[in-house]
C-alpha cells in the first residue's frame, strides 16, 4: 500500500511516497481503518525531524490525528463495526492508506460528519477544547487572547472559545492571517509583531486585561501576553513554535494568575476517559454549526512534503489535512 515512510530523521518537506506492506488483520481489541484523512501537525513534523522528546524506531509512518472508515475489527470490539466512520489517534502510522489501531483509540462519528472534517479532531480541535474548557475553565462572557491565531491550533481555539460563549482577541502577523481569524469568529485581530499591540489589547479590554491566554507560540510573545492577563487569569502553555519562552516568576505573583500546561496527548495516555466527552462535544458542535472543522487545505499523499513546508514555514492558515 502507499504510505509516507520515514527511513531517516530529516526535513519533513523532503518526504515522499513509499510502498509498504498493508497492516495485518486485526487481532483482539484492534481495528483496521481505511484512512480518509490525517491532520498535519507540528508534533508529526518534530517526529520526522527527530526533534521530539521521544523518537520512534526507524522506519516509521508519521501521522497521529486521523479519521477513516472501519474496514474490519478484531474479537471483543463492540463500539465500532465495519463501515463506521471514526476519528482516531495514533502516536504515528496515519499517513498511509490503512492503519491498524487499538479499538480504544477510535471514536465513532455520528451520521452527517464526513471523516475528512474529523481528521484533526484528536489533535488541534481536542487540544483547544480540552485546554480552554477543562484546563482554562473559560466561561461565557470572558475574554481569551489567542497567539498564533491563524494556524491550525489557533484557528480551532478561536472557534472553540466562541462556541463556549467567550470574546476572542486573535493575534496574527499579517493582514491576510488577521482576516482569516475574523472570518473564523474572532472579535478583534491584532498584529502582535508590531509596536503598540499590547496597548490595543488593553484598550479593547478597558485596561482590565484578558481572562485567558492561549499560547501555542512561545518565544518572546509569552511574556508579553502574560503581562496582559487580568487578576485571576489563566495562562495556557500549548506549544513552542518560535521557541520556549522565558517568564519571570514574579509576574504570576503580581498578576495573581496561574500558568497551566495543556498536554492533551499526555492526558489521554494517563486517562483515556477524557477522550469521549471531548470528541462528543466536537461532534455536537459540528452538527449544529457552532464550529466548522472543514480543513483549509487538503493535500494528496504525494504532496505531504509541501504540506509540512507550508506548516513549518508559517505560510498556511487554518487546518491542513493529507488524504491518503
Amino acid at each position: 500500500m502507499r504510505a509516507i515512510q520515514i527511513e531517516a530523521f530529516g526535513d519533513p518537506a523532503a518526504i515522499g511516497v513509499s510502498h509498504i506492506d498493508p497492516p495485518p488483520a486485526p487481532g483482539p481489541g484492534q481495528v483496521r481503518l481505511e484512512v480518509s484523512g490525517v491532520g498535519v501537525g507540528y508534533f508529526d513534523g518534530l517526529l520526522i525531524r527527530g526533534d521530539y522528546q521521544i523518537r520512534p524506531d526507524l522506519p516509521f509512518v508519521p501521522g497521529s490525528s486521523l479519521a477513516g472508515i472501519v474496514e474490519s475489527v478484531g474479537a471483543g470490539v463492540t463500539h465500532v463495526k465495519p463501515g463506521d466512520a471514526v476519528a482516531a489517534f495514533a502516536l504515528h502510522g496515519g499517513m498511509a492508506e490503512q492503519i491498524l489501531l487499538p479499538a480504544s483509540s477510535c471514536a465513532p462519528l455520528p451520521p452527517g460528519i464526513e471523516p475528512l472534517k474529523a481528521a484533526n479532531f484528536f489533535i488541534s480541535w481536542a487540544t483547544s477544547l480540552f485546554g480552554l474548557r477543562e484546563i482554562g475553565r473559560l466561561a461565557e462572557g470572558e475574554t481569551v487572547l489567542v497567539l498564533g491565531a491563524a494556524g491550525s491550533t489557533g484557528t480551532t481555539a478561536i472557534e472553540c472559545a466562541k462556541a463556549l460563549g467567550a470574546r476572542v482577541i486573535a493575534c496574527a502577523s499579517t493582514e491576510a492571517k488577521r482576516r482569516h481569524c475574523l472570518d473564523h469568529g474572532a472579535d478583534l485581530a491584532v498584529d502582535y509583531t508590531g509596536e503598540g499591540w499590547r496597548d490595543e489589547v488593553k484598550r479593547a479590554t478597558g485596561k482590565r486585561g484578558v481572562d485567558v491566554v492561549y499560547d501555542p507560540v512561545g518565544g518572546d510573545s509569552s511574556e508579553a501576553a502574560l503581562r496582559l492577563i487580568a487578576p485571576g487569569g489563566r495562562f495556557l502553555v500549548v506549544g513552542f513554535v518560535t521557541g520556549i519562552g522565558s517568564i519571570p516568576l514574579n509576574l504570576p505573583l503580581l498578576k495573581r494568575c496561574s500558568i497551566h500546561g495543556v498536554n492533551w496527548g499526555g492526558t489521554v495516555m494517563a486517562d483515556p476517559g477524557v477522550v469521549a466527552p471531548v470528541i462528543r462535544t466536537l461532534a455536537e458542535w459540528t452538527l449544529r454549526g457552532s464550529i466548522d472543522p472543514t480543513p483549509t487545505r487538503v493535500f494528496e499523499l504525494e504532496q505531504a512534503g509541501a504540506a509540512f513546508a507550508a506548516l513549518f514555514g508559517r505560510e498556511s492558515s487554518g487546518s491542513l489535512v493529507i488524504r491518503p
